[in-house]
């Protein structure tokens, strides 16, 4: 049985993972908009994936004999300056889903959690990974600057990654 903090907390985050997703179908909504249908492709795939952690949560929750609280989720926004502030926008969410979990693993241990403990690990490596490509989207677009040629050949790029 989960400690009622903690079923809260992972509800919380659930949720938040929800919005997540949300966020990256905004972004790649305006990525259709400005025709860089590869970069459009990678924020889908992140769409699948912030959906997919969601669902581990959903499901760990039921698991443990919890109950899944569903939230209400706000409008995201959809209106960027630039594929450069959109991929800021993400590394930001992803900054803060880490800072997220780190809380959730403090609180396993905190209310002693074995199991929530385990499941987090998961998690933790894998904000690793998003943190990662979001410092690197931001790089390279720092690197192309005003180069529209550039700026193509990074859109064809994350398409083709989106598709692995």
């Amino acid at each position: 049985m989960l400690n009622p903090e903690m079923q809260a907390a992972l509800n919380a985050q659930f949720n938040r993972e929800q919005t997540a997703a949300q966020e990256y179908l905004a972004m790649a909504g305006y990525f259709e908009r400005e025709s860089l249908s590869g970069f459009a492709k990678f924020m889908r795939g992140q769409v699948a994936e912030e959906t997919e952690h969601a669902m581990r949560f959903f499901d760990y929750l039921f698991d443990r004999g919890g109950e899944v609280t569903v939230g209400s989720l706000a409008a995201p926004t959809g209106s960027f300056e630039s594929a450069r502030s959109v991929f800021q926008a993400a590394l930001l969410r992803e900054q803060s889903n880490t800072t997220n979990i780190n809380a959730l693993y403090r609180l396993a241990r905190e209310v002693d959690d074995p199991a929530t403990e385990t499941m987090l690990h998961w998690f933790i490596q894998e904000q690793v990974e998003e943190e990662q490509w979001g410092t690197e989207a931001l790089t390279l677009l720092d690197m192309v600057g005003d180069n529209r040629s550039a700026l193509l050949m990074l859109d064809k790029r994350y398409g083709e990654k989106a598709g692995k």
